[in-house]
């Protein structure tokens, strides 16, 4: 009985340690089924402007006459102006609170759309105003292979999906360059669009401008074959050491 339970542990060692393959596809993410259907690329989507959202960090720059001079304003600090671009949080309203203008809608704008609202706001109070506009914490989710993921701050406005895998260090030797996933929008129904980049007909797709909160997945290249063999390996070395084992006690 008791060489019966030594081998029953074996075998049991020897499940455990051929679970390198599931253990593999558990640490996959964003799985699509292959009948997935993605969104579709057009003119738009490739250079469409970001739109601004709440939890943003805009820095504003305003100035009267044309830009010869700052519009001088008492800030959140205390007295100073914002000519030189101070940075303000969009709330949870959809606002932010800007110095004698109050609170100003902003979600939904583009930063072109923007500029021109505060301009119109400006010409209340100031001659020939001039705003600029930046969003300051815009930022890219990108994950590769099984365990790898970084996070990649926007710089530019028009930041392609190129510019984004450059700054990461490229598509990792584990990942698969035919299936770049670019998910975006509201995560509960959000746009996913793919990309292969496996061939040079997949470098128009790869213009895509990058807004902020996108999430780029790379698929993770897994070679089974390799990993079967490695299992097959393990279980095999297991049971030939409980086969000897066993012949020990057996001869004992």
């Amino acid at each position: 009985m008791k060489k019966i339970k030594l081998l029953l542990l074996l075998v049991l060692i020897a499940t455990i340690n051929s679970c390198s393959t599931l253990s593999v596809t558990k640490g996959r993410m964003l799985k699509t089924p292959i009948d997935y259907k993605y969104a579709e690329f057009n003119e738009e989507t490739l250079m469409k402007d970001y739109k601004i959202a709440v939890d943003d960090a805009i820095q504003l720059s305003m100035f009267a006459n044309d830009g010869y001079s700052f519009v001088m304003l008492s800030n959140n600090q205390g007295a100073g102006g914002i000519g030189d671009g101070s940075n303000f949080k969009v709330r949870a309203d959809s606002t932010i609170k800007v110095p004698i203008l109050g609170k100003v809608k902003v979600v939904g704008y583009t930063l072109e759309e923007l500029e021109n609202h505060f301009e119109c706001e400006l010409e209340k109070q100031f001659q020939s105003p001039f705003v600029t506009a930046k969003i300051d914490n815009r930022r890219i989710f990108v994950f590769s292979g099984i365990s790898s993921a970084s996070i990649f701050v926007l710089q530019n406005q028009n930041t392609t999906l190129f510019e984004v895998l450059a700054g990461v260090g490229g598509v990792p030797a584990n990942s698969n360059a035919s299936k770049i996933k670019i998910i975006r929008g509201d995560l509960k129904d959000p746009e996913i669009f793919l990309v292969d980049l496996s061939t040079i007909e997949g470098m128009q797709d790869a213009n895509l401008t990058m807004q902020a909160g996108d999430i780029v997945h790379i698929d993770p290249f897994i070679n089974y074959a390799s990993i079967i063999t490695s299992d097959v390996t393990n279980i095999l070395s297991v049971l030939t050491t409980g086969v000897l084992v066993y012949t020990l006690i057996k001869g004992n």
